[in-house]
């Protein structure tokens, strides 16, 4: 999916909309963080604090073990048919990505790194936190 033009172009935003997904990014760290010292059921108590309906079906998904090509088939299914464009759509795919890896058991920098390559208008210093 990553690397399906029509699906960039369609998520396509302006710095300011990739400004504001950088508080996303870094929650996706701290999640990854968190998984990384407390395993993925630590996850469960964080539930209550996410707003954002994708991340928390995703996180949900990933705290119930579905399999990961299930995942990324649900996930994929809402990205492509609820008709998300610009800002919508790229932090949906960022939080794809990012909870993707977190499940995989990715280290912490590694979700940051292939999470804030999806805000190349943003200066690397937002990501200091």
């Amino acid at each position: 999916m990553l690397r399906d033009l029509a699906l960039a172009a369609k998520a396509s935003c302006s710095r300011e909309d990739q400004e504001s997904l950088v508080d996303l990014v870094l929650q996706l760290k701290y999640l990854s963080e968190l998984v990384t010292k407390q395993g993925l059921l630590a996850l469960e108590n964080e539930l209550s604090t996410i707003r954002d309906p994708f991340l928390n079906l995703a996180v949900q998904l990933i705290i119930d073990r579905v399999e990961p090509a299930n995942i990324k088939d649900i996930l994929d299914s809402d990205i492509y048919y609820n008709e998300s464009n610009g800002r919508e759509l790229l932090k949906k795919v960022i939080i794809r990505e990012g909870l993707l890896r977190i499940q995989a058991g990715d280290t912490p920098r590694n979700v940051l790194i292939c999470t804030k390559i999806f805000l190349g208008k943003v200066d690397n210093s937002m990501f200091r936190n």
